[in-house]
């Protein structure tokens, strides 16, 4: 039992950075960029409230990822150790002064639009006719040059202070 748990840990030592993200900081109007894709926020609003007499920052963050590379980024569903979750992700927006209060989140994903092609098949209809059928098959996701994809999510941070942020990369391999 010893040795399995030891043989485990070594390979999860020597495997680990195929599981790692990239991790940026990231300010407004400041996004990272990877392999030709902006990662960034913007502030859409922001205002103090109370919380049972104590005063915080309530921001409403939207997230992006906008493809400035020249080139589709098209990706195929990988299985993991993990399994085949969030195979479109293609990055976390953590706020890391965030308090969760109120239902209120600490972080946020950008998620990739599915991508189709066509199948063809012959089949026999009700009459014995072979017929040809077509069917839309998700073959993976994809993030069209120029393209942006976004989400928003809401902060609640301390008073006085401005959220602090870093996004979290997948990398997209190419292709």
């Amino acid at each position: 039992m010893h040795r399995r748990l030891t043989c485990f840990f070594f390979l999860a030592a020597v495997y680990s950075p195929l599981f790692g993200q990239q991790a940026f900081d990231i300010e407004p109007g400041k996004p990272a960029q990877l392999n030709g894709i902006d990662y960034g926020i913007e502030i859409r609003n922001e205002r103090s409230m109370d919380i049972s007499g104590e005063t915080f920052m309530r921001y409403e963050l939207a997230i992006y990822a906008t493809n400035k590379s020249n080139c589709t980024k098209i990706f195929f569903p990988k299985q993991t150790l993990f399994g085949q979750e969030d195979q479109n992700q293609l990055a976390i927006f953590d706020c890391l002064n965030a308090n969760g209060k109120r239902l209120t989140s600490k972080s946020g994903k950008v998620m990739a639009r599915p991508f189709t092609v066509p199948y063809q098949q012959r089949i026999k209809n009700s009459e014995g006719k072979d017929v040809t059928t077509t069917t839309n098959i998700q073959a993976g996701h994809i993030l069209r040059n120029g393209e942006t994809v976004s989400n928003s999510f809401i902060a609640i941070v301390p008073n006085g202070e401005r959220p602090i942020l870093k996004v979290r990369i997948n990398e997209i391999p190419d292709l």
